[in-house]
């Protein structure tokens, strides 16, 4: 298998749980210490199909600082290739500090709030023979969500890739402000959507701010034209792949939620690993869903499975005769 080239961001995750009460009157509390790993909705997809043995090349960008080489150090250990990751002393790393409430959600904030290197990638730095010779490319909205030079750099990224006959995936995670879409942001999505072979986005969170419907189905519709698969999560009701117009559903995994850092970008790793293993669609929601499970049981983003931590929970679940091609997952 050729390497998954991941573009985007990289930062370190601080992840604070909130006191939880145990007693009933709600007097007594307990603090779990906090911790930090690493982050970022990229380099969460890059670790996640490292650890299902898919070969990774990271490129972003991070500071020339502490949290910098935090994550230089976090993607070797995790066997994803950090040579595509350029440190810049102008620029910051950001601390997401994660809060975790009792029943898993999570509430976010990144500091500092200047200078953020994941704004930032120089088109001149990108090994763009790596990009033109990968098995797939990846990247996030989130290294688009700003007017900056990742902006661009992306949408250079994916017109080489596509043009090189290279697969494409770009996972929305919009950023929404005062209930729309940023009209700049929107623009730049429509430059680069005639390069994106598959969407992937999380239902009404995201697709509704995606066209001009009240039905946010409808605008998901939309985008599988012109070979484009559309990948639609949905937390607890599952996942749906729209092809065309054929729709493909696939339920959640029923688990206890310990918290949900990061289960969109595990989601996609899934994703990715089963349909390079040339799995069916319905396969490959299966497959997503269940990385996505296994991961939101545990602690942090960087709690995904490896390839055999996978098969034992699909098996769990009853759900491995449901893939057929997992012999190619055990390889």
């Amino acid at each position: 298998m050729g390497e998954v080239v991941v573009v985007g961001d990289a930062n370190v995750d601080i992840i604070v749980p909130f006191p939880r009460f145990i007693d009933e009157s709600r007097t007594r509390t307990t603090w779990e210490q906090p911790q930090m790993q690493g982050g970022g909705t990229c380099a969460n997809t890059a670790v996640a199909l490292s650890r299902l043995d898919v070969p990774v090349l990271f490129v972003g960008t991070v500071g020339d600082d502490q949290y910098g080489r935090y994550v230089r150090r976090d993607f070797s250990e995790a066997g994803v290739d950090p040579t595509g990751l350029v440190s810049d002393s102008r620029w910051n790393t950001v601390g997401v500090f994660a809060f975790v409430d009792e029943r898993g959600e999570r509430y976010l904030w990144g500091w500092p709030r200047e200078k953020q290197s994941f704004k930032e990638l120089d088109v001149s730095m990108i090994p763009m023979h790596r990009i033109r010779a990968a098995s797939w490319v990846h990247a996030s909205g989130m290294v688009m969500a700003y007017d900056t030079s990742a902006r661009e750099a992306l949408i250079h990224v994916f017109e080489e890739a596509h043009a090189a006959g290279v697969p494409t995936s770009f996972d929305l995670n919009l950023r929404i402000l005062d209930g729309k879409l940023d009209p700049a942001m929107r623009e730049a999505l429509d430059r680069l959507m005639p390069n994106v072979n598959y969407l992937l986005g999380s239902g009404p969170d995201e697709f509704s701010y995606m066209g001009d419907h009240a039905d946010w189905e409808e605008n998901a519709a939309d985008f599988a034209v012109d070979g484009r698969i559309v990948i639609v999560r949905d937390g607890a009701r599952g996942a749906r792949a729209l092809q065309g117009k054929q729709c493909y559903k696939a339920s959640a995994f029923s688990v206890e939620v310990e918290d949900t850092l990061g289960a969109g970008d595990v989601f996609n790793a899934g994703f990715i690993m089963a349909m390079l293993h040339q799995m069916t669609l319905p396969e490959a929601l299966t497959i997503s869903n269940a990385v996505s499970a296994y991961t939101v049981e545990r602690k942090g983003s960087r709690s995904s499975p490896d390839k055999q931590q996978l098969m034992t929970f699909l098996k769990a679940h009853n759900a491995s005769a449901f893939i057929h091609n997992q012999d190619n997952i055990k390889e």
